[in-house]
C-alpha cells in the first residue's frame, strides 16, 4: 500500500497550505483576519474571507489535530482518485459556507472559528459509513478499534475553540451528508475539461516526483482464512477466484472505487470487503 502522501497530492497541498497560512496569519493580525463574520465580509467587501476561513486554524491544537486528520483521510484521494477528490473537496466547502452563513445572518451563532472544518468533518461521514474497523477490543471494558483514536483527533478538533470551533464542524458534517445524500446530483459533478486536464498534469507531477515502488513482495489474502495456501518464499500462491457478492460489489462503488476494479478485487479475496479494499488502496 502506498505510504506518505505517495497518489494524494491534493491532500499533501491542502496539509502544507494550511500549515503555512495558519502560522503566516500569526504575522498578520492573527486568524480574526481570516475568519467568516458578516460585517467583514459583506458590510466591507472582505469577500476572500468566503475562501481563507478554510485554511487558517485559529490556535496550535487546531493546526495539529486538522493536520493529522487531513493526513489520515488521504485515503480517500487514493480511493476517489485526485480529480474526484478536489470536487469534493470544493463542494464541502461550498456546502459548509453556506450553512454557516445562513447561521449567522439569522443571529443564530455570532462567530465561527476559522479552519478546514467543511472538508475534515466532511470526510468523517465517509469515515463513519465506509470504512469497517479492522481490529476491535477493549480498555477498561470501554469498546475500541483502529478507529476510535480517529474519533477522538476529530473530537479535540471539534473543541479546539469551543464553543465557536464547534459550529463550523457540524456544519461540515451536515455538508458530508448533504454531498452523500442520492436525492442530490453532488456526486455526480465532475470537474470541466480544462481544469481537469491541469488536475491530471499536477498528479502526474507528484507522481513522476515520488520515488519509485518496489516491485515484486507477497499477494496480500484475507488474513485467517484456511482455504488460502500459506507460503514464506517463492512466487504468490495461486488464489481461487469466486463470484463477487453484488452487496459488496455495491459497497465498494458507493465507497468510489471503479465497479469492474470492485469484482476483481473481491473474486481474488474471496469476498473479503476488509482484504478488497486493501487491495484496491495498493
Amino acid at each position: 500500500m502506498a505510504s506518505g502522501f505517495a497518489k494524494a497530492p491534493i491532500s499533501r497541498s491542502l496539509c502544507l497550505f494550511t500549515a503555512g497560512a495558519s502560522i503566516f496569519s500569526g504575522f498578520l493580525g492573527g486568524p480574526d483576519l481570516f475568519c467568516l463574520d458578516v460585517s467583514n465580509t459583506f458590510g466591507k467587501l472582505q469577500l476572500w474571507r468566503l475562501f481563507t476561513c478554510h485554511f487558517v486554524f485559529s490556535n496550535p491544537a487546531g493546526i495539529f489535530f486538522g493536520i493529522s486528520l487531513m493526513y489520515i483521510f488521504r485515503e480517500f484521494e487514493r480511493r476517489f482518485k485526485s480529480s474526484k477528490y478536489l470536487v469534493a473537496v470544493l463542494i464541502l466547502m461550498v456546502l459548509s459556507t453556506s450553512i454557516q452563513l445562513i447561521l449567522l445572518f439569522t443571529g443564530a451563532v455570532s462567530k465561527v472559528s476559522p479552519g478546514p472544518f467543511a472538508i475534515i468533518f466532511g470526510l468523517f461521514t465517509f469515515f463513519f459509513s465506509d470504512i469497517p474497523p479492522s481490529a476491535k477490543g477493549a480498555i477498561f471494558f470501554i469498546p475500541m478499534s483502529d478507529k476510535t483514536f480517529t474519533y477522538l483527533f476529530g473530537i479535540q478538533l471539534m473543541f479546539s475553540n469551543y464553543p465557536y470551533s464547534c459550529w463550523p464542524a457540524l456544519c461540515g458534517i451536515a455538508a458530508g451528508i448533504l454531498y452523500r445524500s442520492s436525492l442530490l446530483p453532488f456526486r455526480r459533478l465532475r470537474l470541466p475539461a480544462r481544469c481537469q486536464s491541469f488536475c491530471e498534469w499536477y498528479c502526474s507531477y507528484f507522481d513522476l516526483r515520488a520515488p519509485p515502488r518496489r516491485q515484486g513482495g507477497y499477494h496480500q489474502v484475507p488474513e485467517n482464512d484456511p482455504t488460502m495456501p500459506q507460503q514464506l518464499f517463492g512466487p504468490p500462491p495461486a488464489v481461487p477466484m469466486v463470484a463477487p457478492d453484488p452487496d459488496s460489489v455495491q459497497r465498494l462503488v458507493d465507497m468510489g472505487f471503479d465497479e469492474a476494479r470492485a469484482r476483481y478485487a473481491l473474486s481474488r479475496t474471496q469476498n473479503n470487503l476488509e482484504a478488497a479494499v486493501g487491495l484496491l488502496g495498493m
